[in-house]
């Protein structure tokens, strides 16, 4: 199930050169988000441990507003696969259009940051298309 996770804009401060959002800006906005999804269905500690087929399709200008959406594709062992897309609605056009997507993958840790089974930490009311992926 894709849900919305993160919504905003994009300021001047957060602009390259070229006059469009940077990279890394994208990436971290997506990478908070599944971080959303994952703090959702488990009561332990995470790190990001991959990020896989980052595909930047179009520029985010100033003043546009993006909508980061996820989806919990995976749940291994150790590990938590969220499949992130970015969208953004154009400030002058008010047209939507896909800007970015990815698979950031998690892995639950103890506090040494050691990784811990999902199943021990995985929260008591989980929605059902979580439970059919554990």
């Amino acid at each position: 199930m894709r849900l919305l996770a993160v919504r905003g804009r994009a300021y001047p401060s957060d602009l390259n050169p070229a006059g469009t959002v940077f990279g890394g800006w994208v990436m971290a906005k997506m990478d908070k988000a599944a971080s959303i999804a994952v703090d959702e269905i488990v009561f332990s500690k995470f790190v990001t441990v991959a990020v896989s087929d980052l595909h930047f399709k179009k520029p985010i200008r100033n003043g546009d507003i993006f909508t980061v959406y996820t989806k919990i594709t995976h749940i291994g062992r150790t590990s938590i696969t969220i499949h992130v897309d970015m969208e953004v609605k154009h400030h002058v056009s008010n047209r939507e259009y896909p800007v970015t997507e990815a698979a950031f993958k998690f892995v639950t840790v103890d506090d040494q940051g050691y990784p811990r089974e999902v199943r021990e930490v995985l929260r008591s009311e989980l929605p059902q298309y979580v439970r059919e992926l554990v």
